[in-house]
């Protein structure tokens, strides 16, 4: 949110922080009430997984010099199952403070294929609303693969007959900040296609931005990553709701 007072999302008190806010009651279909679900238990993962590194590290540090070989004593690592790896105190260390950017990377994937996973069952529900019976995978594929977002959207207009205006989309988003790693968009297409394209450099380059360098994701972006798709599910929802008369349901997002 670009203020105080400006709050799009009329997000309310967050009941377990007094300093925090979460999003409100908010009007599903079946299949946005599934992307909050999956979203949330993505996000969960992010967090516990990250909370788990944080105290491994801490654990590791106090035990590390009471160890007989300290950093380079071998440890064992056992699993359920009979699985486990052996290697020396320093590299888990290392593996539990570099592998929250790995995890922020992934997560950030998997938040992009929920969106997509969203659609792709949107898109399923409403075929047979327009008289398609099969081949549902290759024709959702050509709307959503090799177009940025303003082409995707002008394909789903073109399929399904929703009321796509670009300028409803940017109403919709009327003072939403859109924010990633400093750099400010004023268009919610152009944010997207921005996430497409970090997406594609995680995915098919190995994470490389450039040259060496690794793609960072910081994980304060989460937050606003997840406000971002659901003010976008919400302007999607009702396009296809009003479209085939879909009922949308009040769902708390953190319950759905």
């Amino acid at each position: 949110m670009t203020s105080e007072i400006k709050n799009p999302l009329n997000m309310v008190p967050d009941p377990f922080n007094v300093v925090g806010f979460i999003l409100p009651p908010t009007f599903c279909t079946t299949e946005r009430r599934a992307w909050f679900r999956r979203t949330n238990e993505i996000l969960a993962f992010l967090y516990v997984t990250t909370l788990s590194f944080n105290e491994a590290t801490k654990r590791y540090e106090v035990l590390i010099p009471k160890l007989p070989f300290k950093e380079n004593t071998p440890i064992k690592i056992s699993l359920h199952g009979g699985n486990s790896a052996t290697m020396p105190a320093k590299r888990i260390v290392k593996l539990t403070t570099e592998g929250i950017d790995v995890i922020t990377r992934q997560v950030f994937v998997m938040m992009y294929g929920s969106l997509e996973t969203y659609l792709f069952q949107l898109f399923e529900r409403s075929y047979p609303q327009i008289g398609r019976t099969n081949n549902f995978l290759d024709i959702s594929l050509e709307i959503l693969m090799g177009k940025k977002w303003d082409g995707k959207f002008c394909k789903m207009k073109e399929v399904f007959g929703i009321d796509y205006q670009c300028a409803k989309l940017e109403t919709h988003f009327h003072d939403f900040e859109m924010n990633f790693s400093g750099k400010f968009y004023k268009k919610p297409l152009s944010f997207l296609d921005e996430l497409v394209q970090i997406r594609h450099k995680i995915v098919h380059a190995s994470s490389i931005l450039e040259g060496d360098k690794l793609i960072v994701i910081d994980i304060q972006v989460f937050n606003p990553y997840y406000t971002f798709c659901s003010l976008l599910t919400d302007y999607i929802d009702d396009l296809f709701a009003k479209r085939f008369g879909y009922q949308r349901e009040k769902v708390n997002p953190a319950e759905a």
